[in-house]
């Protein structure tokens, strides 16, 4: 393929989602990551890599990372010209620390590296076209999702309170306290977000909805004080936890357990994977507690638990990029 060749790189963190009350409006960011690496010019057609891996887990349908790649283009460098955008071609290895469809964000990552890959070679194969605003960059690729709490944390970082409005995105990026940390039971199970939904109801209750409303005030309350209290209240939540941690979510035992240790839980996205919270000066105490917790219901249950400790991330998506020859 001719033409100059270039290197893109992008680290994604991954993401937590809802956090208790907030369903599909509240989203955090933490420092485990997807990396992706992008070679332009070096190929006629799409080529992908998992790292560490001989196969592919997906197929070029179930490849995200190139759906809304093309999607980009179809949106954002087609209409420009007078005839449909062929997408630039590209190599790319895929360093997957996320689970898939684990409720970290693996998805979110997918899109979020696919639409700045895209914007990348728009820039740099197509310069008679103009690039999308930030606004309007964030404001698809929240539609990819077709919710905005993974992606918009996965780009921005930090801990992020997003919605549609008026064909466009709003958003509001806030500190996490540091005086408040997580850990994550990590389950090899695999739920997907579609399947989930399923779950839930199509109505709500005025009392519910009341409910989760005022643990949504709860939330920026306890942000700007950093109250554990408050955090334990912020988490309550009658929309979608019920639905999908019910009697019948393998992991309900040992949740009940570390809920009771720690300031609270959620349930990371549409799970399985599940947070705990904890006051920053207990967490070394109480992660040996949840180590030992973890492992014994591993081995009785028969469902292999990884607990991490993460930290939040405030950067979002690292991007890097350079010609090469």
């Amino acid at each position: 393929m001719s033409g100059p060749k270039y290197k893109f790189q992008i680290k994604v963190p991954g993401t937590s989602a809802n956090l208790g009350s907030g369903f599909d409006l509240l989203g955090m960011a933490f420092q485990i990551y997807n990396e992706f690496v992008f070679e332009f010019g070096k190929t006629s057609q799409f080529q992908r890599r998992i790292k560490g891996r001989d196969d592919s887990p997906f197929s070029d349908e179930e490849d995200l990372v190139l759906q809304s790649y093309k999607e980009y283009f179809s949106t954002f460098i087609s209409n420009q010209l007078s005839a449909p955008a062929e997408p630039t071609p590209y190599s790319v290895v895929m360093d997957l620390d996320l689970p898939l469809k684990g409720g970290l964000g693996s998805s979110a990552s997918a899109v979020v590296a696919g639409f700045c890959a895209a914007r990348f070679a728009q820039e740099k194969y197509f310069p008679q076209t103009k690039l999308p605003s930030e606004s309007e960059f964030l404001y698809r690729l929240a539609l990819l999702e077709g919710h905005p709490d993974n992606t918009t944390p996965a780009y921005l970082g930090g801990f992020v309170f997003s919605y549609f409005a008026e064909e466009r995105l709003y958003y509001f990026k806030r500190k996490f306290p540091k005086n408040i940390h997580c850990f994550f039971l990590i389950p090899e199970l695999e739920i997907a977000t579609n399947h989930s939904r399923k779950c839930l109801p199509e109505t709500y209750s005025t009392a519910d909805v009341i409910y989760n409303m005022s643990r949504m005030a709860t939330w920026w309350e306890f942000l700007d004080s950093g109250k554990p209290g408050l955090l334990e209240r912020a988490l309550e939540d009658k929309i979608h936890t019920p639905y999908r941690m019910n009697e019948e979510f393998p992991l309900l035992p040992l949740v009940k357990e570390i809920q009771n240790l720690s300031i609270g839980v959620s349930l990371s996205g549409s799970g399985p994977t599940v947070v705990a919270y904890a006051r920053r000066k207990d967490s070394k105490r109480l992660e040996k507690k949840l180590l030992e917790l973890t492992e014994k219901f591993s081995k009785e249950k028969g469902i292999v638990c990884r607990l991490v400790s993460l930290g939040t991330d405030t950067i979002g998506a690292r991007i890097s990029s350079r010609k090469i020859s």
